[in-house]
């Protein structure tokens, strides 16, 4: 043990409190945006206002893919990617792969934004995938995705970042799990009254009992997410292929078939999905088709799918380009079935709680919600124990301006998006941005100039709640339609959004409103209760 100056030893002990706070709070990001992403495909959709068209790749499109091959240079026709994104926009990615400026191979090519009505051009960029603009309908959902993935640091920074903090948590509710002494009875604890300390401490330990399983799964996933190709696909490129990435990919997804680059017509994007919607296979529609070398022989096409009711997983589908033959479903590893393809198509299932259609979501964030709730109580109860240093009363604005500016900030972004969208689309990515920007520093100013006697926490909850109350209500003013017109469209989903949000908003700020009401007859309380403990002792 190294012997210090006790002044010095004080230090050192901030310094690895502080740090260990700060983690904390960077960990509570993660995990809260990871619960809100839980739905990002129905937040995409509720932003624009419901979708435009649901299916539209079992649309007529085969004569509209054949005019966007012609407008294509030659060499960006080596495959093409289809999907719709949550607004209904249909993209089609025409391109190959080339060395970008860093040296890596990366996607190159003609990215066209399609109406799903009549496969009109929304909108066409050229050049390398990650330089290309993002895509104005589902910027909000793209944006939140990226805020959880990689907190929208660079690659692969942002990774290397949420992989630790994912092993963070790891750690955390292992160690937590391991010394839990009464894990079954404390899953029905009652929250003790008598004390306001310990109250809290028995609502830390509920919500972290109920969530002590879930935090192992999605932090452990999360992390082979974050580290499967930052890190692990270098390592065994370079350890096992001599630094070949490709031989590595490869043999990691299984060898590909012998090219073969004689013409042949091209089977047809609808003839493929006419075949993938029958029982024998899929049975449902795709959401991402994959096209290798069209009009070639060694055409292929794999379709990608969401897990079907009463399946756990999705998986995806393999045809032959130029017959438009069933060549079976392929694995997620290698090319045949195996052991550990199911368990890598189960990392993916569990991480996004998808092995349930809705109810698993809802299950997923109720969930993350409780594991925000205990690394902000946890967090708490740390500043708490030592409220009377100045520097900790600090920390613990700090930790209430996280946990709920980080809210208040995504409604911002939210609302910016909203203000935009339909009535100024040029602008809409910047006052996305700026709204989170403008309202984190919101929530930073008040959080750090509260009014006299003002509890930090019951401010910036109101506040949390007024931008949630503002979200629909933003939404229902800029957007065309009300709700008997998303009713009729089969939109329900901005409807549950709309409702969702109006009741969150009114709880927060009745909440914070309620506490607020409290506190003098706590004060009060308090006061007389040691009055009469000072009279007794006399």
């Amino acid at each position: 043990m190294i012997r210090m100056p006790k002044a010095e030893t004080a230090r050192m002990l901030d310094i690895h409190g502080w740090s260990a706070v700060l983690f904390g709070l960077a960990l509570y990001v993660v995990v809260l945006t990871g619960a809100v992403v839980v739905f990002a495909h129905e937040i995409g959709a509720w932003s624009v206002s419901g979708h435009k068209m649901d299916g539209a790749l079992a649309g007529k499109i085969d004569q509209s893919m054949a005019t966007l091959t012609e407008q294509v240079p030659e060499e960006y026709r080596h495959d093409v990617s289809l999907y719709q994104n949550s607004a209904g926009y249909l993209i089609a990615f025409f391109h190959t792969h080339e060395k970008n400026d860093s040296g890596m191979l990366a996607d190159i090519g003609t990215r066209f934004v399609l109406d799903p009505e009549d496969f009109s051009i929304v909108s066409r960029h050229d050049g390398f995938a990650d330089d290309m603009p993002d895509i104005t309908s589902s910027f909000l959902e793209d944006f939140f995705v990226d805020l959880h993935v990689r907190l929208h640091a660079p690659n692969p920074i942002g990774l290397y970042l949420t992989g630790l903090l994912g092993l963070l948590l790891l750690v955390s509710a292992i160690s937590g799990f391991i010394m839990h002494r009464n894990l079954i009875r404390d899953l029905f604890l009652s929250p003790r009254g008598a004390n306001r300390l310990i109250k809290k401490r028995d609502k830390h330990t509920l919500a972290g009992t109920w969530s002590i399983l879930f935090s192992i799964i999605v932090a452990f996933t999360g992390a082979f997410f974050s580290f499967a190709t930052t890190l692990g696909l270098p390592v065994i490129a370079i350890t096992a292929f001599e630094g070949d990435q490709q031989a590595a990919i490869e043999a990691v997804l299984g060898i590909q078939d012998a090219e073969d680059p004689t013409p042949s017509p091209f089977v047809g994007v609808e003839a493929i999905v006419s075949r993938v919607q029958q029982t024998d296979a899929a049975g449902s529609l795709p959401t991402f088709i994959s096209i290798e070398h069209p009009g070639r022989v060694d055409a292929r096409v794999t379709t990608f799918h969401e897990p079907a009711n009463g399946q756990l997983f999705g998986g995806s589908h393999l045809f032959n380009g130029a017959t438009g033959e069933y060549l079976g479903k392929k694995p997620a590893l290698g090319q045949q079935p195996s052991f550990g393809s199911d368990l890598i198509s189960l990392v993916g299932v569990f991480h996004f709680g998808l092995f349930a259609g809705m109810l698993s979501k809802i299950i997923w964030l109720s969930l993350g919600l409780a594991t925000c709730y205990v690394t902000y109580t946890g967090l708490k109860l740390w500043v708490a124990r030592r409220e009377q240093q100045a520097r900790w009363r600090l920390m613990g604005r700090l930790t209430d301006i996280t946990a709920y500016g980080t809210v208040i900030a995504m409604n911002g972004a939210a609302i910016g998006f909203l203000a935009t969208y339909h009535r100024q689309p040029d602008v809409v990515i910047d006052w996305t941005i700026n709204g989170f920007f403008a309202a984190a520093l919101v929530s930073i100013l008040v959080g750090f100039i509260r009014p006299a006697g003002a509890a930090t926490s019951q401010i910036l909850q109101a506040l949390m709640g007024l931008s949630l109350l503002v979200l629909p209500i933003a939404r229902l003013i800029t957007a065309d339609g009300d709700w008997s017109v998303y009713r009729l469209e089969d939109n329900a989903v901005v409807i549950g959004m709309d409702i969702s949000l109006l009741v969150l908003g009114a709880l927060f700020v009745w909440l914070a409103l309620k506490a607020t009401s409290l506190k003098p007859i706590t004060s009060m309380q308090a006061a007389t209760e040691t009055t009469k403990g000072a009279t007794t002792h006399g």
